[in-house]
């Protein structure tokens, strides 16, 4: 009898661990498909708001590829929010001295922010970490007099965030799943020789 409940116990607390655990998907937009003559529409790499904040450059000698895109400020929402961004290739041209980069937003509240200075940055795309593994729903460029380019542009989703109450959830289980073994051993007779 003891088997049989442990072998179901143990099979339940699996499949509810396989059920709350995170899944993650590394997502690079490359900017690369993308037909010339196309507008890079909400929802292309997962991310809103490219109109607004830019427009996509083809046959660009700095691109990693045949595309590239070409900002001057703005945010891009991630629609799988929230994800964890890696960073992206980057260079900026701030003529009027300012300072080129961004923010990283979650739930409206900027989490941290990269600056880089025409000064000190590379002339050319360079790779730029972001230096935030926490989670993040937007990205917001800071604006630059002559424009900022950027190339594979690198995030991972996070397909199930675990709620807060799991952990207490399953002590509870364990609990009554315990307090149910105890009380079977306590009715079974005892063997009399």
């Amino acid at each position: 009898m003891k088997t049989k409940l442990g072998r179901a116990a143990l099979a339940g607390l699996m499949s509810m661990a396989m059920t709350h655990a995170a899944t993650a998907a590394q997502v690079v937009v490359d900017f690369e498909g993308i037909h010339a003559s196309w507008e890079l529409a909400d929802g292309y790499g997962g991310l809103s708001g490219w109109e607004a904040a830019g427009g996509l450059r083809t046959q660009y000698p700095w691109a990693l590829g045949d595309n590239l895109f070409h900002g001057w400020g703005g945010s891009l929402s991630f629609d799988a929010a929230p994800v964890v961004f890696d960073g992206l290739y980057y260079t900026y041209w701030g003529g009027d001295g300012s300072v080129g980069g961004f923010s990283l937003l979650y739930q409206g509240a900027v989490v941290h922010t990269v600056a880089v200075s025409a000064d000190t940055q590379p002339a050319t795309l360079y790779w730029l970490p972001s230096g935030y593994a926490g989670l993040v729903d937007e990205i917001r460029f800071v604006p630059a007099s002559d424009g900022f380019l950027v190339d594979n542009l690198t995030y991972t989703t996070v397909a199930s965030v675990p709620e807060p109450a799991l952990a207490g959830q399953l002590a509870a289980g364990l609990g009554l799943l315990g307090l149910l073994v105890w009380r079977r051993s306590c009715r079974q007779p005892v063997a009399r020789s």
